[in-house]
């Protein structure tokens, strides 16, 4: 259930093992159902303990914690990077998508929140920034698409309803999206 480091650049179809994160939280806290990586720091989403963590990985035998925030659905299940943005899911029921400002890591700030679909019991999934945007799936809402240009000001701006014949709580629908196709196609699984 840890974070753990593999080696690819002797043979990344061999790759081998360098190391992992060993927290120090107890129970399932330890459990990283996600991260989003960028050079020597990862970004993990502990889904049971209701966190992320920022993670300093430079030192790949023995990374190090340098802090946690809890989400407001206390449990994240995905993170996201965007400059000094941070945007997280919570995997529950009236979930939101919610950005951070992760500049100092002293002192995280909660900058905003959204919901796909205010008070209708849907569940968030995934998100990722394209651009100024994030492309989140909604399970039974579909996809959605949130102008994050200003992190303190979520606007959903477009929305793609993948499962018509219902809505709100479920996991039926859209698990998941992929922005990163040519301009102006997005996958929807």
């Amino acid at each position: 259930g840890r974070a753990v480091v593999l080696n690819l650049n002797a043979d990344p179809y061999n790759p081998t093992y360098a190391g992992y994160f060993n927290s120090s939280f107890s129970g399932s806290g330890n459990y990283i159902h996600d991260a989003y990586v960028d050079n020597d720091i990862m970004y993990g989403a502990h889904v049971y303990g209701g966190f992320f963590s920022i993670v300093n990985m430079s030192n790949k035998s023995n990374p190090t914690l340098v802090t946690t925030q809890q989400t407001p659905g206390l449990f994240t299940h995905n993170t996201w990077r965007s400059g000094n943005t941070l945007f997280t899911t919570d995997e529950v029921s009236n979930s939101f998508l919610t950005s951070y400002d992760i500049s100092n890591t002293n002192n995280i700030v909660q900058l905003d929140k959204i919901q796909s679909n205010p008070g209708g019991g849907s569940i968030v999934h995934n998100t990722y920034i394209l651009n100024d945007y994030a492309i989140t799936s909604w399970y039974k809402d579909g996809l959605t698409i949130v102008d994050a240009l200003r992190p303190a000001n979520l606007v959903q701006v477009g929305n793609y309803d993948t499962y018509p014949t219902g809505s709100g709580n479920g996991f039926n629908g859209c698990w998941g999206v992929y922005p990163y196709l040519p301009p102006g196609n997005i996958i929807a699984s």
